[in-house]
């Protein structure tokens, strides 16, 4: 399906979006590296989408330019580890480098506590341009966390992330 727009800037406009989501819990891996390394989070799922696509389970490629909204929520979790809270800093990536003022930290509490990172960015796309979303923590135990379906009563899953991306000019 094809969404038109009615941009008084550029137009009527077919409009690109995408929703995408992972059903898996995402580990901490770049931690066990010498030296460590940042985590790109990755999606198993296309919901659906119109111009934008997900290559290689992690970059969210644009296939038409533009002014694109990219938006993201991820539940982290501590599968462990010591009390008190442990630092994840998550930032956006443009084509495999890093871009600057992009990166934020949120803190997850103690073995078993839950935190959500959910934030978006208003990024300028050229066609082809692709993105990325990297996530570090120092601390092994922090993973982005799934849980299927729930009983009593019943509750659906949680993705260990949700992605949406819609043109905006």
């Amino acid at each position: 399906m094809t969404v038109i727009v009615n941009n008084p800037v550029a137009g009527n406009l077919a409009a690109n979006y995408g929703m995408f989501q992972d059903n898996n819990t995402q580990t901490n891996v770049g931690i066990g590296e010498d030296p460590p390394e940042a985590n790109v989070m990755t999606f198993d799922t296309t919901d659906f989408a119109n111009g934008i696509s997900i290559v290689s389970n992690s970059r969210i490629t644009i296939a038409t330019g533009g002014i694109y909204n990219i938006q993201f929520s991820s539940q982290f979790s501590r599968a462990g580890g010591v009390p008190g809270f442990s630092t994840i800093e998550i930032w956006l990536a443009k084509n495999g480098t890093a871009v600057p003022e992009t990166n934020t930290e949120v803190n997850v509490p103690q073995s078993g506590g839950k935190a959500v990172a959910a934030w978006n960015f208003l990024v300028e796309s050229n066609s082809g341009d692709y993105y990325e979303l990297y996530w570090y923590s120092s601390d092994a135990d922090v993973e982005m966390w799934y849980r299927d379906v729930a009983t009593n009563p019943a509750r659906p899953e949680i993705p260990s992330v949700i992605l949406t991306v819609s043109q905006v000019a």
